[in-house]
Parts: C-alpha cells; structure tokens; sequence
C-alpha cells in the first residue's frame, strides 16, 4: 500500500514519519511532498493509493491539488489535515469523499484510525475489481478456454467513442481474427465491459507472436471493422505465464488505457511501452511564455505555443503522464487567474460555464487544445480584462514584496500604479472576491507562520517583521484567521 504525504511543515511532515506505525497499518511505501508543485512531480513515477494532504499550503490549495489529484487517480483514498476549521474546506472534503478531515494538533490516535480506514477502502477497492475480472473472463463458464493448453495469457481493451457499435464489434472482433489466430494457436475470449468498452482474453502456448506484428494485425482488423467513422483506442496487457497472473495484465492494460486516450484516437499500446517515465522534450518554459503572451494580449504568440505543445505531443506520441496534465493545468489556471481578475462579459462566462468539467471528461489532447484555444480567443480579445490583469497582478507582487512595510496602505498601492484609491479599491475587489486591506492580512498570516517556524524568533518579533507594531493587536488577528492564539500554533508544529 503506497501513501503521499503532502505537508508544507518540516516539523510535523517529520513526525508523521517518524511518530505514525506505517507498517501495522498496512502501508509499506511512503513518499513526501511539501506544496502541489513537488506533489506533481512525484507523481510522474509515483501512484499512490493514499494521500494526506494539508489544505493550506504555499502556491496551490490543498483542495484544489487534490481535485486534481484525484483526476490523475480516480480510486485514491485523501485524508485531509488542517488548522482550520472552515465549513467550505470541510465541504470540499465532502464533495471529495475524503476519508476523514483531521484538524491540527494532530493526534496520532486520530491520524492512525484515518488511515486504518483509508487502507481497508483500498482494498475493497482491490477485490472488486479483481471480483469484476473473474465475472468477465474467470467464471466457470470459461473454464474450456484455460483447459485447452493454452498457458500464456493477455488481456485487451477496446475503447470506443460511441456506444452503438460495441456489440456488432464484440461479434466482428472474433470473426476478423480468426485466420490470425488459428495460424498462431491462439484463442480469444471478448466481453462487453461497460458501454463504450470491450475487453478481450488471449491465449496462447508458449508465447505470443511479437508486439509489433500484434499490432499491425489488430490495427488492420479494427480499420476493417470501423473504417474512417469510428474512433477507438486499444490497449494490451503484458504477457501473463500463469492464469493467476492474468489479474495483473488486465491492471496493466487498464492503467494503459487512461494514459493513452490523450494521445489521440486510433492508436494501440502495450502495458510494456508505458513503463518508467517518460521524457516529454517540450519548452520547459511554455507557461511562463503564455502567461506573458496572454498578459501582453497577444493573441497569435499565444495560440502558436498551444498549437506548438499539442504538435510535441502528436509526433513524439506522448502519453498523458504527470508532466503533460501539469502543464495543461498550469495553463488552464493562467487563463483561469486572468478571467477570474476581472468581472467578464457574457462571452467568456459562456465559455466558462461550458468548461466546469472539460478536464475529468475530455478524451483526447486534441479536445483540450481547442478547448484552451477558444478561451484564449475570448480572453485577449477584451483590453479591459487585460488592463485589469496586469494591475491587479501588480499590486498583489508589490504586497508580497513589501508586506513587512507598516506604512502599506491602500493610497500607497495606488499611487504605485497611478490610480485613484477608490478605482483600485473596486478592481480589486471585482478581480479576486477580496479587499486589498483582507488580502495584505492573508499575505501577512501566511508569512508569520512561515517565520514562527524558527524557535529563535519570538512572536513580537514575527509581528514587526510582517509589519505589525502592537503585537498584541496582531496577536488578535492571527487568532481570528487560523482559530488558534500564536504559542497554540506554535505548539501544532509538532506532533502531540
């Protein structure tokens, strides 16, 4: 059982590690992340089957990054841990189905029984599917298929667009195949799986005929079958030398299957060919360069980097793996952050309401290139959104940069960006849902937290560095963010 634990705190990612009985509970791999950014990164290589996730971190949420998570891995169970007793993160943990909300200070009793609970959810998860599998292909009624000395295995998913021709394709499949798999002692056992989806057992003695001519045989069999008006993806399984392994090259084909149909339509992979990490080659600094095109409203510098990081994709045929869905998300959320800055026409709120859930329900990269195109079209066509961008974007920079300053007031953030108090006012707050006076405090809170972590400071000292001069006023208002007086957060930094 593999866990990810994401937390920003060196103290308590530590004494998670060092104070939690991993192996008795039944997880025996642990990796660590300490914001979303490294999060990603660790699982370009790394699947886990739990997450422990603190909600508010540096950069990207909690929620948000396990939203997306969950995205990447539909079956992995969260535990969320938090010092904040907000009812919207403990809706969002709901609507996640997350295991258990811990709030901080963590107790160990507490953390132990989450994940008790999240192990014992993965592994129903596990005899299910394994219970679907023996329906499909290992129920008595194909006990003939592995009595006829057949003893290597694989399994295959056929994945279509539409859903009127799956059964016609059950029965053609079979037919088509059959010269092929007469000449190669091989047989062949097809179940309709779900409404868009054939899966298929091979069987053959000794060993199967090579990927390539595999591939080549089904990919002319299928263009036979659907022609130019059908589109599919096919998936197989690795070889398996036993019956009890055919569990596994099903998973294999499975696994394959979610990271093939962002490649585009009519392809056929092998379990084998998704094995370790993928190199993606692409301009590492495409969303930095974006960002500036969208910013500088240019249009055509911006479509031509979608059009040039979709080209990469299609003739390298990568697959959708952790680095290719982060920088799709990264753009999504520039696009996402400029339309959000300022309150928009009918137009793009269209577009908007149209893409709620495009990221969960695409199929392919291509649908996701015009999808980002289209609201890269609406967007920098409107000057005013721009102009409302780059002045909120500019205010929010010189706030993080100088939230230590006790002179930071709202008449001085408006003459650095030469405009009246009043209009700043207004742009921010349609911009971000916020006031500037609420957002200097968050930015404040964020960073005293960020310096109490270091026992040699002491609280009035953290108060005057982020531009408090009463640090019992501050005291006040740290405690009506985070619902905890400072030495109580200072105390949460360990485990008790």
């Amino acid at each position: 059982m593999k866990i990810l634990i994401i937390e920003d705190e060196t103290v308590i990612r530590n004494g998670l590690l060092k104070h939690i009985s991993w192996e008795s509970l039944g997880v025996d791999e642990i990796k660590v992340a300490e914001n979303a950014e490294k999060a990603y990164i660790v699982c370009q290589d790394y699947i886990p089957d739990i997450v422990l996730s603190d909600i508010f971190m540096p950069g990207e949420n909690g929620i948000v990054l396990c939203r997306r998570l969950r995205e990447l891995f539909p079956e992995v169970e969260i535990i969320f841990v938090t010092g904040y007793a907000d009812k919207e993160y403990l809706k969002a943990a709901i609507d996640l189905h997350a295991v258990r909300y811990v709030e901080k200070p963590i107790c160990r009793e507490n953390i132990s029984e989450a994940i008790r609970e999240a192990v014992q959810r993965v592994t129903r998860t596990r005899e299910q599917k394994e219970a679907r599998l023996h329906t499909l292909f290992l129920d008595s009624a194909s006990q003939p298929f592995y009595t006829s000395g057949k003893n290597v295995f694989c399994v295959g998913i056929l994945h279509l667009e539409c859903q009127d021709k799956l059964t016609a394709a059950k029965e053609r499949l079979t037919e088509c195949l059959d010269f092929w798999l007469d000449k190669n002692n091989l047989n062949i056992l097809v179940e309709i799986s779900d409404a868009r989806t054939l899966s298929f057992l091979l069987g053959g003695k000794n060993r199967f005929p090579d990927r390539e001519s595999v591939g080549v045989v089904f990919g002319q069999i299928l263009q036979q079958i659907f022609g130019k008006d059908v589109n599919w993806f096919l998936t197989i399984g690795k070889q398996a030398d036993a019956v009890e392994y055919i569990t596994e090259s099903w998973q294999e084909a499975v696994k394959a299957q979610k990271a093939l149909v962002y490649t585009g339509w009519k392809r056929i992979v092998f379990a084998e060919d998704l094995q370790g990490r993928h190199t993606l080659n692409a301009d590492e600094t495409i969303v930095e360069k974006f960002a500036e095109a969208v910013l500088q409203k240019n249009e055509k510098a911006a479509l031509e980097l979608l059009d040039c990081f979709a080209a990469t994709l299609q003739t390298n045929q990568v697959f959708f793996s952790g680095d290719v869905r982060h920088i799709y998300y990264n753009i999504h959320a520039v696009l996402k952050r400029a339309e959000q800055t300022m309150c928009l026409n009918d137009k793009m709120c269209a577009v908007e309401h149209t893409g709620t859930d495009f990221f969960e329900n695409a199929q392919t990269y291509e649908e996701i290139n015009c999808y980002l195109k289209k609201r890269t079209m609406a967007l920098v066509g409107d000057a005013e959104v721009q102009k409302g961008i780059y002045v909120v974007q500019k205010v929010m920079d010189y706030i993080w940069k100088n939230y230590g300053d006790s002179t930071l007031s709202i008449k001085t953030l408006a003459e650095y960006v030469y405009l009246t108090p009043t209009y700043l006012s207004n742009l921010f707050k349609k911009g971000t849902g916020i006031t500037i006076g609420q957002y200097i405090v968050d930015v404040r809170i964020e960073n005293a937290k960020r310096l109490m972590k270091d026992p040699r400071l002491k609280f009035y000292e953290v108060a005057c560095m982020v531009g408090y001069e009463d640090a019992n006023y501050f005291a006040k208002i740290f405690k009506k963010k985070t619902q905890m007086t400072p030495s109580e957060y200072k105390e949460s930094l360990s485990l008790k």
